[in-house]
């Protein structure tokens, strides 16, 4: 029981009316520790992960000593129809973007068990209890730890809390200072690990005082007009016009050269490459996704933003593309 008196607490307000969007979920401390939660519960003999990922989905591997075997994307970020799971593996599918969730649900049903969908790019999905799936509130929200875990999953809501509960970057980029920001969130980046962990108090309370129905409305309508300035100039061979209800994480942009990312940062767009990562790593095949993580811009579109500042990306791309 909190105590009477003493200083307040940061204002944070009050929580919604409605039940958690997640509440059938396990809230654990990130993403990564849900796929960790997967792998200990299920144990399968080998893992088929997309090259084109982020280096944090590999760390759990090692510590379940699970083989991984790195699979190929077709050009519509879909894995190749002969990439299937055999008996006692597990194929991770990633929903790329948040646009392709029905693709996502449609192959896990399929597949049953030995599918897990990555839904760090699409908060807004939920999933079932009989079907493997994980999400990431940290990349939607201003929150420091966070994930939600579905599927059959054993009891886990006895754990120890979030020892990533620290808000110094989020309260120095509240505060306009954004290179303390920045330097203060690659830190708190690099502490976030795979341990079995809740989600953290902190976390909890600041998600049940966001209001997902606008948050998700901002993001359809930014991606909706973003598509409508950029389809003509987009390459990506993703249909995207009947997608923006799935709440995306970006605008997933793929001009057809590279673009100099510091001349946007110089403009003041500041775009960020998914996944930096990749070129370093040893296996010279992939050359399609090494492309992609090199020349795909995904364009925030998240619920800070409305038509001004979406005009003001299409403008600022128009001057950098020439």
């Amino acid at each position: 029981m909190s105590a009477i008196g003493g200083f307040p607490p940061l204002e944070i307000g009050p929580a919604a009316a409605d039940a958690p969007y997640h509440a059938r979920a396990v809230a654990l401390a990130s993403g990564r520790a849900c796929w960790h939660a997967v792998l200990r519960a299920v144990r399968p003999r080998r893992v088929l992960v997309p090259f084109y990922i982020c280096d944090a989905v590999l760390q759990p591997f090692a510590a379940t000593g699970t083989p991984v075997e790195r699979y190929a994307l077709a050009e519509d970020f879909r894995p190749d129809e002969s990439v299937r799971p055999g008996s006692g593996e597990l194929m991770l599918v990633v929903n790329y973007f948040g646009v392709q969730s029905r693709f996502t649900a449609d192959l896990a049903t399929h597949d049953g068990d030995r599918v897990v969908v990555d839904d760090t790019h699409a908060f807004f999905r939920r999933g079932t209890a009989d079907a493997w799936s994980f999400n990431s509130a940290r990349k939607f929200f201003g929150v420091p730890d966070g994930g939600f875990l579905y599927g059959p999953a054993p009891d886990l809501r006895e754990l120890p809390p979030s020892d990533v509960d620290d808000c110094d970057h989020l309260l120095a980029r509240l505060a306009g200072d954004d290179d303390r920001a920045w330097e203060r969130f690659k830190q708190h980046e690099a502490r976030i690990g795979i341990e079995l962990r809740a989600m953290s108090s902190i976390s909890t309370r600041l998600l049940d005082a966001v209001d997902m129905t606008r948050a998700r409305c901002r993001r359809e309508a930014n991606f909706k007009a973003l598509h409508r300035r950029l389809r003509d100039l987009n390459t990506i061979a993703l249909p995207l016009d009947d997608v923006a209800a799935d709440g995306p994480i970006c605008y997933p942009f793929l001009p057809s050269a590279d673009v100099d990312r510091s001349a946007l940062a110089s403009r003041g767009l500041f775009v960020p490459a998914f996944w930096p990562e990749l070129p370093a790593r040893g296996d010279r095949a992939f050359e399609w996704e090494r492309m992609v993580a090199r020349r795909l811009l995904p364009l925030p579109i998240d619920q800070r933003y409305g038509e001004p500042e979406m005009e003001r990306v299409v403008r600022t791309l128009a001057q950098v593309l020439g």
